[in-house]
C-alpha cells in the first residue's frame, strides 16, 4: 500500500467531532500527500459564475457588490467547504439552479409561503486556472458534459502513472477527496467539512499558481461549483455583471414557482453599488 492509499484509511479512523481532528488530518495530508499532483483546469474568460443570497424580511435588495461577493466579516465566517472558519472564500456556480441549490432553497423554505433571492452573475475578465477535484466516473455518471474533456485528460495521466509505485493509488484519493465535495451535509454536521476544507487549503498552498478549486455541484452534480480565494475578487479577475431579485411562492410540498423578478445590469463600480 502506497502512502496515498494509506492517507485515505488513516483520515477516515479520525472522529472529526474531535477538537484536534483539524491537526491530525493536517498532518497527513502534509505527509503523505506532499507528491499528489494536482489536476488544473481555465476558467476562460466570458464564463459565467452565479451566487445566491437569501434576502431577509427587512431586506429589499442587495446593494453593495460586495453583497455578492465573499463575506468580507472573518468572525462571521463558519467552516465550509474549502474553506477554515474566518477564512473568506468565494463561492459561485455555473448556473442559477445550482446557485439555489447550494443554498438549499427548498430546504430553507419548506416551511414558508414565499422565499426571496438575490443572484448575482459574475463573469470572468480573464482566464485562469483552478484545481479540478473531480474523477471521470462522477463525471460521467451524472453526464458533466462540460468536463468530458478533463475526465479523459485525468484518465490519460492516471494511465501513465500506472507504473509508478510511488503514485500507485494518487487517483484514489481524487475519488475519495470528490466524493466528500459532493456529499451532502445537513445541519449540525458541519464538522463533516474539515475533510475537504484541509484538503482545499493544502492545494492553495502546494499550488499558489491555483487560483481555487473546482467540484460538482452537491445538488446538481452535472454541473459544477467553484470556490475562489478572495484575491480573485479583489484583482478584479472576475467582474459582477448582472443582478437579479427573485421571489417564488410556494404551489405544494417542497414545491415552489417563481412569481416575480426584478434585474439590472447597472452598477457604480468605483463605490461598489448595485443600482436598481
Amino acid at each position: 500500500m502506497s502512502e496515498v492509499q494509506s492517507a485515505i484509511e488513516e483520515i477516515e479512523q479520525i472522529d472529526l467531532r474531535q477538537e484536534n481532528a483539524v491537526e491530525q488530518i493536517e498532518n497527513i495530508v502534509k505527509t503523505k500527500l506532499r507528491k499528489l499532483p494536482i489536476f488544473l483546469t481555465d476558467l476562460k474568460a466570458g464564463e459565467p459564475l452565479v451566487r445566491a443570497r437569501y434576502l431577509k424580511d427587512d431586506e429589499d435588495y442587495h446593494y453593495l457588490v460586495r453583497d455578492y461577493s465573499y463575506n468580507p466579516f472573518p468572525e462571521y465566517i463558519k467552516i465550509g467547504r474549502a474553506n477554515y472558519a474566518g477564512q473568506p472564500i468565494f463561492y459561485g456556480s455555473r448556473f442559477r439552479v445550482t446557485s439555489l441549490g447550494e443554498v438549499r432553497f427548498i430546504y430553507a423554505n419548506r416551511e414558508k409561503d414565499e422565499a426571496r433571492y438575490s443572484l448575482g452573475r459574475w463573469e470572468v475578465v480573464e482566464k485562469f486556472p483552478v484545481a479540478a477535484i473531480v474523477t471521470p466516473e462522477l463525471i460521467r455518471e451524472h453526464n458533466a458534459k462540460e468536463l468530458f474533456g478533463l475526465a479523459e485528460f485525468i484518465e490519460e495521466v492516471e494511465n501513465d502513472y500506472k507504473n509508478d509505485k510511488d503514485m500507485a493509488g494518487f487517483i484514489d484519493i481524487y475519488r475519495y477527496m470528490a466524493k466528500k465535495y459532493t456529499e451532502p451535509i445537513q445541519e449540525g454536521e458541519e464538522h463533516k467539512y474539515k475533510i475537504t476544507a484541509i484538503f482545499s487549503n493544502f492545494i492553495y498552498n502546494k499550488l499558489p499558481i491555483a487560483n481555487g478549486i473546482l467540484y460538482q455541484s452537491v445538488q446538481y452534480p452535472e454541473n459544477f461549483n467553484v470556490a475562489l480565494k478572495k484575491d480573485v475578487v479583489d484583482a478584479s479577475k472576475i467582474k459582477l455583471t448582472f443582478c437579479a431579485k427573485q421571489k417564488f411562492l410556494r404551489i405544494g410540498h417542497l414545491h415552489y414557482r417563481e412569481d416575480a423578478s426584478v434585474q439590472t445590469d447597472k452598477f457604480d463600480y468605483d463605490n461598489g453599488k448595485v443600482i436598481w
